[in-house]
Order: structure tokens, then sequence, then C-alpha cells
């Protein structure tokens, strides 16, 4: 099996896909050759021409020049090749599939923490799911990057004041101006940052949101905000959103997942008091 290397002595692929040298590693018990290291000098030629995203199998050519395409692009374009409009869709290239069968390649996350190596067919695959993609600080005078898990301990040591610290499961008293777009919020055990969105509607009250500071396809939390004026009382419940911190600051008016505040709960001095409550993810708030 081939593995992908940045090295300049393994083999070596143009886009042309020429052989230009190999180095052939022998198998330690049989003295056999176990497989070959390459370095590819355009490594987008295992991408899909049509939607430039890693091939995976299957992948298809053209019955009349061999063009390729990845199977989803192949019933976008109708089965008609865009390059000359042969046909495609029916014919499979098992070259370049083997090819992508026995190249591995390291996660684009590894700076970051990941040691994953996986089949190049299943890159953008793990890409979507890695734990260690990449997160900005969500304060915009800070150029930190890093997982979600190294973020977390950034903020801790370098901004805790600029956080409210909680603990899941616990109900927190908080207040903001209602004019406010955002507050953050900290949690004291394992240090996950949140952050909480206000939007003020005219002569509606507020849409809040709570969402985590974590890669989109991690799941959510659970969370409950209380708000009390004039004896009247209320409780929302949602689920947070996960958004990476890059997107964490937008005055944009939330569209969905908002809880809506009344303007009669809005406090004298035009503040908005509340208590929220974030429950860990195998938690059920009562």
């Amino acid at each position: 099996m081939a593995s992908y290397s940045s090295s300049d002595e393994p083999l070596v692929f143009s886009k042309s896909s020429t052989l230009k040298r190999a180095r052939r590693i022998p198998n330690e018990k049989d003295g056999s050759h176990s497989h070959i290291v390459v370095t590819l000098t355009d490594p987008e030629v295992f991408d899909c021409p049509i939607c430039l995203e890693p091939l995976t199998i299957p992948v298809y050519q053209c019955d009349q020049n061999g063009h390729i395409a990845c199977s989803s692009c192949c019933t976008k374009i109708n089965n008609r090749c865009p390059s000359c409009s042969g046909s495609i869709g029916s014919c499979r290239c098992r070259a370049i599939e083997k090819a992508l069968e026995s190249i591995t390649i390291s996660c684009q996350n590894i700076q970051y923490g990941c040691k994953e190596s996986v089949a190049y067919h299943k890159k953008g695959e793990h890409q979507k799911a890695c734990v260690y993609s990449p997160l900005s600080c969500p304060l915009l005078s800070c150029n930190f990057v890093s997982s979600a898990e190294q973020l977390y301990k950034h903020f801790s040591s370098r901004h805790v004041k600029s956080a409210t610290q909680f603990r899941f499961g616990n109900s927190v008293p908080v207040s903001l101006n209602a004019s406010d777009d955002f507050l953050f919020l900290q949690e004291k055990n394992k240090g996950t940052l949140f952050i909480l969105k206000n939007h003020h509607v005219e002569d509606l009250g507020n849409a809040v949101t709570i969402s985590c500071i974590q890669p989109s396809f991690m799941s959510g939390y659970l969370y409950d905000l209380d708000v009390e004026a004039k004896g009247n009382s209320l409780r929302l419940k949602s689920f947070t959103l996960s958004i990476p911190s890059q997107e964490v600051i937008d005055d944009s008016p939330p569209t969905t997942w908002f809880l809506l505040i009344p303007c009669g709960f809005i406090s004298p001095g035009d503040l908005l008091k509340m208590q929220f409550c974030i429950w860990p993810k195998d938690a059920v708030s009562i």
C-alpha cells in the first residue's frame, strides 16, 4: 500500500501521472517489497474536475475520451461529459479507484493534533468529522487558532475575564443591556465555550440564542432561560447550535432556533435579566 508523503526522494507523480523516481521499501520479515512511498507534486490530480472535491469510489470515465468524474457529479451533469460531451456514468475507472484505495494521507489538521491517516478517497469524509478542525479565538483582537480543546484552554488562561463562568446543570444569573449583542459563557470544568447572542426586535422583545463554539458537525446541548418581571415568570428551553468561532461575531438577526423574550420582561434601565442553565449532553433537564 502506498502512503502520501511530502518527501522529495520517493516516488513522484506529476499532474500527468508520469513516474519520475521510486524507492521501494523492503519488508523486513521476508525481504519483499511491501509498499512504495510516493510524493504527489499535484495532489489535485485525484480531485473530481467538476466539483473539485476529492474523488470517492466509484469513479466513472466517459466512453469517448476517458475523462473522469465522481458518481454524484455524473448525475448532476445528466451523464454527459462536460469536456467532450461523451456519455459518462456507466464505465468505472478501475485504475483511479485502485490508486485511491492505495493512497493514504495525513489529516490536514495534523498541526492541530490529529494523527489520523485516511485513504485519499475518504479524505473529505474525515475532514467533515474531524474533532481537530481548527477554530479561531472568538475575540477579534486575538489571532489564536487551534482545535476546540486547545482553544478552550487558551481562552481559560488568556481571556478568563471575558466570559461568565458556570457549571453544567447549575442555574446562573446574568444581565446585559437590551441592546448588547452577545455574552461569552465558559464552563468551569471542561472549559467549553458558548456565546449568548441577543438581538432586539422593535416592539416585540429580544431574540436570544445560546450556541456552542465548536465544529459545526458536533451535537449541541440543552439549555433553559428563565426571566421574571412584575410578578410574571417565563421559562424557555432550546438546544444549542454548534458554530465555528469565525461565525460568532455576527449582528444579523437570528432566523431559526431563537427564544423570544417579550418586551414586558425588560427591567428598568433597559436591562435584560435572566438565568441560564446549560445541560451536558447526557443529562435531562427537569
